[in-house]
């Protein structure tokens, strides 16, 4: 993998695990170094603010066909020794590159934007020239979805009880198709004693007061508060 693209200090790269119910948890992957285009040179550049999306196409997360993604391995290590948890979680995230899965994967950055997208791992291979102790490894694949950079939700803020109102989520860069079955919208609410949402965004109101609700695409979160009246 030809990049430059430094996953700076702070920096967590994370999968999502699907459950047996279809719930999703995300695993981080520790010690994760680069992440790019493969066989492609892309400058890294200071992270702005979520509205300047020109700087965060160029900031590494970009879309490209071929994805590489470089960490330094783990040893081996007792469930004594001080990087077993690492061990372990680093071990989950090969097996799952070794198997050739199809997978969300997200990059949490210091300044708290998060960007994700679908990953399918197409081999896992060791770094030769490093030494035993520090050995580096990469995992090479497909960008399988646009890198999701923005996640907001917006819709009518106010809903009687008993009564239903839609919610819309729109995404950075906006030409994201959302129903191209790559991808599925987790949409939450923070108090279903007051509010309740459907798997499109529906929001239900049950008693008077406020409820937060969180719509989650490839990792990348966005919210509203609704009241109820």
């Amino acid at each position: 993998m030809s990049t430059n693209v430094i996953l700076i200090a702070g920096t967590i790269l994370e999968h999502e695990v699907l459950g047996t119910l279809g719930e999703s948890t995300w695993h981080e992957v520790p010690r994760m170094k680069e992440i790019g285009a493969i066989g492609e040179t892309s400058e890294a550049k200071e992270k702005t603010t979520l509205s300047d999306t020109i700087k965060k196409y160029d900031s590494g997360m970009r879309d490209a066909p071929d994805k590489g993604l470089r960490g330094q391995y783990v040893p081996v290590q007792k469930s004594t020794d001080p990087y077993f948890d690492e061990y372990t979680l680093q071990q989950a995230f090969i097996k799952r590159c070794r198997n050739e899965e199809e997978f969300n994967v997200r990059v949490k950055w210091p300044d708290g934007e998060i960007n994700g997208f679908l990953f399918k791992a197409l081999g896992f291979e060791w770094d030769q020239g490093t030494q035993e102790d520090w050995k580096l490894f990469t995992v090479n694949g497909k960008q399988n979805s646009r890198v999701v950079y923005e996640v907001t939700v917006s819709g009518t803020a106010t809903v009687a009880v008993g009564a239903t109102v839609p919610l819309t989520l729109t995404t950075v860069p906006a030409a994201i198709d959302l129903s191209d079955g790559t991808g599925v919208v987790r949409w939450v609410s923070d108090a279903e004693t007051i509010a309740t949402v459907d798997d499109a965004g529906v929001v239900t109101g049950v008693l008077a007061g406020t409820a937060t609700i969180t719509a989650e695409y490839r990792g990348v979160m966005g919210s509203v508060e609704v009241t109820v009246s």
